[in-house]
């Protein structure tokens, strides 16, 4: 990719596990440029990779670090490492505690992603506990949850629960005032993007993981892969860590594992969302994927040429309207134009959280909110177009 800023390229450079002397002197070359320094650390920020940007870069170019640069980063990975050793520390406690009451869970992305794909639980940005269950054991789960004390966010009506529950796939719990949040998924995406890989067989293919000396179930690699080509594809690969940790779990796979990944792919009917990724990983990580597994997944070079795509837009700060631009996108990344066209229907009709947040209506009236959904989102779609229209893309 060409990059339009030294700083671009600067973060597609510390994007990963080690830097090599050349990588390192690369680095350390284009630290010598005239940079916008707060810029620099604001899209770090954004992309997800200032614990990377702390490490790679002190590593590589130290003494070429402005003062206030260097305290920012240490500043900002210091607190970022505490809050992902306390997140760590609860998702513990959840695991043990579900563990204990018999219900089956699977603890994914977060610091067992940052483990596996940079070596070290602290190099991804804190976010939420993640945590994977059989849709049938949601209420149970909502109870061990609210007996930690976390609440339900937002709170849902019977009516409401229930649709939530039949056609999305996660919602949240809130403690300590938004300090803790736990990510409770029954399912890998809504019923909005149809992906063909289920939770239960997620769940059914689980590695036991060791987690802050605490062994916990998560994903599978080979599922772990193409559930991050399918996350980055259905948030249209708005953040370059999320290419970078696909392309770190991409360099750590064996020959023998890909059969097993290409398998999944086609039977889920994922092989485009899966080309897409493993086509980014190669235009800004070099990664060396199979030539087999690419005959596969992108035969006909699609992939390629909107990776490409992606790649040109990846650094624009212009506002986006993601429900908008991913129904479009969804005609080119889904094996079949039935699941697009599925999936678009399901996004216009089917309420989700905000539309519940919106509107508040009693049980009896519940089904009225598929019919106001679409008058809602076409005030969105307006709103999101005329942006679009007026707002002068930033590079």
């Amino acid at each position: 990719m060409n990059a339009s800023r030294p700083e671009h390229d600067i973060l597609i450079a510390i994007a990963r596990r080690e830097l090599d002397p050349a990588e390192n002197e690369k680095v350390n070359q284009l630290f010598k440029t005239d940079l916008d320094w707060d810029y620099l650390l604001t899209a770090a920020r954004h992309h997800g990779l200032l614990p990377l940007l702390h490490k790679n870069a002190n590593a590589a170019a130290s003494e070429l670090l402005p003062s206030h640069v260097k305290t920012t980063l240490k500043q900002e990975s210091v607190t970022n490492a505490q809050s992902v050793l306390y997140l760590t520390s609860q998702a513990v406690k959840v695991a043990k505690l579900f563990q204990k009451n018999g219900i089956p869970l699977a603890i994914f992305k977060g610091p067992i992603l940052s483990e596996m794909a940079y070596g070290e639980p602290t190099l991804r940005q804190a976010g939420d506990i993640d945590v994977l269950i059989h849709r049938e054991h949601f209420s149970r789960s909502k109870e061990q949850l609210e007996s930690l004390g976390f609440q339900m966010y937002p709170r849902l009506t019977a009516a409401q629960q229930n649709s939530h529950l039949t056609f999305h796939c996660e919602v949240q719990f809130m403690r300590d005032e938004w300090f803790t949040v736990v990510d409770l998924h029954w399912g890998l995406t809504p019923k909005s993007f149809v992906f063909g890989v289920t939770g239960d067989e997620v769940m059914s293919r689980l590695q036991t993981f060791s987690l802050a000396g605490s062994e916990v179930r998560t994903f599978s690699r080979e599922d772990l892969l193409l559930y991050q080509a399918m996350h980055g594809a259905k948030h249209l690969w708005r953040k370059l860590e999320w290419i970078a940790s696909l392309a770190e779990l991409v360099r750590s796979f064996e020959v023998s594992a890909w059969p097993t990944v290409v398998e999944r792919t086609v039977k889920a009917r994922a092989t485009k969302i899966l080309g897409l990724g493993l086509r980014l990983t190669e235009s800004l990580f070099d990664t060396n994927v199979p030539a087999d597994v690419l005959s596969v997944v992108d035969d006909d070079n699609q992939m390629q040429v909107f990776a490409e795509k992606v790649c040109s837009e990846l650094f624009h700060t212009r506002a986006r309207q993601e429900s908008t631009e991913s129904n479009v996108q969804n005609f080119r990344i889904m094996d079949r134009k039935r699941d697009a066209l599925l999936s678009g229907w399901r996004a216009l009709f089917v309420p989700t959280l905000s539309d519940w947040q919106a509107l508040s209506l009693p049980a009896p009236l519940h089904a009225l909110y598929y019919a106001i959904r679409p008058f809602r989102l076409s005030k969105v779609y307006s709103a999101s177009l005329l942006r679009r229209l007026t707002h002068k893309p930033i590079r």
